[in-house]
């Protein structure tokens, strides 16, 4: 009779708790907040129109996937919040993405104007590097 109103009471659950460089998370969170980032960045890097930029895309997924971990690890979030957190920092490397591409597209081209004795790209090749990056 014992053993049957032990094995009726509810199970309590206890989180696995895994710990690296001294930081202790939730493993679960974890793993749901970078995969879900990790699938958000595939997702949209597989969606764009035109040629693909793995090694840019590979560097932007790799700096959401670290902030999605440190984000996690700093708010110990449960796991719905992590799902959001993954989400939302693996679509933010959309934007970091033309962020940079805009901004370093000028960067090259006032370096290419100040730097004494370098040969001029010419106008043609630029104008269709340019045209590559502006068709979606």
């Amino acid at each position: 009779m014992r053993e049957a109103v032990i094995s009726a009471a509810p199970a309590a659950t206890v989180p696995v708790i895994w710990s690296v460089l001294g930081y202790s998370f939730p493993a679960g969170s974890m793993c749901v907040g970078l995969l879900t980032c990790f699938m958000v960045r595939l997702f949209i890097t597989l969606d764009a129109k035109g040629p693909k930029r793995w090694l840019l895309d590979g560097i932007v997924t790799g700096i959401a996937l670290l902030v999605t971990a440190v984000w996690i690890v700093e708010h110990q979030v449960d796991l719905f919040a992590a799902l959001g957190t993954g989400g939302m920092c693996g679509a933010a490397g959309a934007g970091i993405i033309t962020f940079f591409k805009r901004r370093g597209q000028s960067a090259i081209d006032a370096l290419d104007a100040v730097i004494p004795g370098k040969r001029p790209v010419p106008p043609d090749m630029t104008a269709t590097l340019r045209e590559i990056d502006k068709n979606p």
